[in-house]
C-alpha cells in the first residue's frame, strides 16, 4: 500500500489497479464513515480525482450526496434529539414533522430538496389560515434538521436558508379576557375541582406546568409570596416533576390577600379529603393534584378549562392565555414592565416587551385622558 501526503487513502490492488478513498460524511444511522471510492490504472489518475473531490468538498460544489429521503432524515434527526430536549418539545416537533413536512415533501430526497419546495409548504399553510407562530415553527424545524444534515455531509447546502417567511400586515393579537369575563368565569368555576389552577393562573401568570408543580412548602402566607421551583411535564415514562427550563423560571411571585384567602380555603378542603382517604392518599405536598394526591396531567387541565369556558359561552382562549390575561391587566393597572418580567420568569425584558406591546382599549382611553390635559395650564386666581 502506498499513500501520498494530502491524498487520503490510496493503494494498489492485487490486480495492479489503483484505488483511492475520500471520506465525504457519516451515516446518521450507523455512525460509520461514508467514503467515495475511485479506481484507475495509474496512481496519478486516482490522485487527481481525489484532489478534485476534496476541492469540491471544500468549495461546496460536491453534488454526490445522501440518497436518504427528507422525511426519513427528519424522523431520524428528531429521534436523535429525544434525550436532549424537553419531552413536550420532542412531541411537538414530531407532530409538526408528520403533519406538515413529511406529509407534503417527505418523499423528496435530501439532495434534491430545494428552497422552492419548503417555500411552497409554508405559503400553503399560511394561506390555509395556519397562525404565523406555527408557520415559523415549521420553518425553524426544517432549518435545524437541514443544518445538521449539512454538518454530517449528507448535503452541502441548507435549502431552508433562502426561505422568506410569509407574514401578515398585522401581527396576531393575544387572545385574552377582560375583567368582566374573568369574573364571570371564576364565579361559575368556583365549585370546579380545578378551580385553584384557574384562579392562580389569572392571579399570578404562572404557566400550566408550574401551577401543577406548586407545593405548599413553596408558599409563604406571612410574607404573601410563592416560589416557582418546579413544573409538571409529561414524558414517555409518565408524568414527572422537574426544574423550570431556565434560571429565570425559578422565581418568587407576590400574592394578594385574596389569593392567600383562597389558598387557605383550598388547603382546608384538601386536608379534609386527605383525612377521609387515610392511607390511600399519596401525599406529595402538591397544591393542585388529583383526588388521591398524585400529580395532574397538563392535558387534563387544558381540556377541563376548554370545556368549562365553552359551557359558560365565553370567547374561546387557551389555558395559557390566562397568563396573558393576567399580564395585560397587570400593565393596565399601572404595573411596571420590569416587575412583570420577573413575575413571568422571562430571561430577557425584550421578550416581555415584545409579547405585551399590544395596547388595549382601556390603555388607549387612559392615554387619551392624559393627553387631553397634558398641555393645559391652570389659570392663576385673581
Amino acid at each position: 500500500m502506498a499513500r501520498g501526503d494530502g491524498e487520503g487513502t490510496i493503494y494498489q490492488r492485487k490486480d495492479g489497479r489503483w484505488c483511492g478513498q475520500v471520506t465525504v460524511g457519516t451515516d446518521p444511522k450507523t455512525g460509520k464513515l461514508i467514503r467515495k471510492t475511485f479506481y484507475g490504472d495509474k496512481r496519478k489518475e486516482v490522485s487527481r480525482q481525489m484532489t478534485e473531490l476534496k476541492q469540491k468538498l471544500f468549495e461546496g460544489s460536491y453534488k454526490e450526496q445522501s440518497e436518504m429521503k427528507f422525511g426519513d432524515w427528519l424522523s431520524e434527526w428528531n429521534k436523535g434529539r429525544k434525550n436532549t430536549v424537553a419531552y413536550s418539545t420532542y412531541r411537538v416537533y414530531g407532530s409538526i414533522i408528520r403533519n406538515h413536512l413529511k406529509a407534503e415533501i417527505g418523499d423528496i430526497k435530501l439532495k434534491e430538496l430545494e428552497t422552492r419546495h419548503l417555500q411552497k409548504v409554508l405559503n400553503d399553510r399560511f394561506d390555509s389560515g395556519l397562525n404565523t407562530g406555527t408557520v415559523k415553527l415549521i420553518h425553524a424545524i426544517a432549518n435545524k434538521a437541514l443544518k445538521q444534515a449539512v454538518k454530517e455531509h449528507l448535503i452541502y447546502s441548507n435549502p431552508a436558508k433562502g426561505i422568506e417567511l410569509p407574514t401578515k400586515q398585522e401581527e396576531d393579537k393575544l387572545h385574552i379576557w377582560n375583567k368582566k369575563q374573568v369574573s364571570r368565569f371564576l364565579a361559575r368555576a368556583s365549585d370546579h375541582r380545578y378551580y385553584m389552577i384557574f384562579f392562580l393562573a389569572v392571579n399570578t401568570g404562572m404557566r400550566r406546568g408550574e401551577l401543577l408543580g406548586l407545593k405548599w412548602e413553596d408558599i409563604d402566607f406571612t410574607k404573601k409570596r410563592l416560589e416557582v421551583k418546579r413544573q409538571v411535564v409529561k414524558t414517555d415514562k409518565g408524568i414527572i416533576l422537574k426544574k423550570p427550563k431556565s434560571k429565570a423560571g425559578n422565581r418568587v411571585i407576590p400574592i394578594t390577600n385574596n389569593v392567600v384567602k383562597e389558598l387557605k380555603r383550598h388547603k382546608i378542603r384538601q386536608s379534609e379529603n386527605k383525612l377521609a382517604l387515610g392511607d390511600n392518599y399519596k401525599d406529595h405536598d402538591l397544591v393542585n393534584c388529583n383526588k388521591i394526591g398524585e400529580p395532574l396531567s397538563p392535558m387534563s387541565a387544558y381540556l377541563e378549562f376548554k370545556n368549562l369556558s365553552r359551557d359558560i359561552d365565553l370567547p374561546e382562549i387557551k389555558l395559557h392565555d390566562l397568563r396573558h390575561t393576567f399580564s395585560t391587566m397587570f400593565l393596565e393597572n399601572g404595573g411596571n414592565i420590569k416587575t412583570l418580567q420577573q413575575i413571568l420568569g422571562h430571561a430577557s425584558i425584550s421578550v416581555t416587551m415584545d409579547t405585551y406591546s399590544h395596547v388595549t382599549d382601556e390603555m388607549l382611553d387612559s392615554a387619551a385622558k392624559n393627553m387631553d390635559t397634558m398641555y393645559k395650564i391652570k389659570k392663576a386666581s385673581k
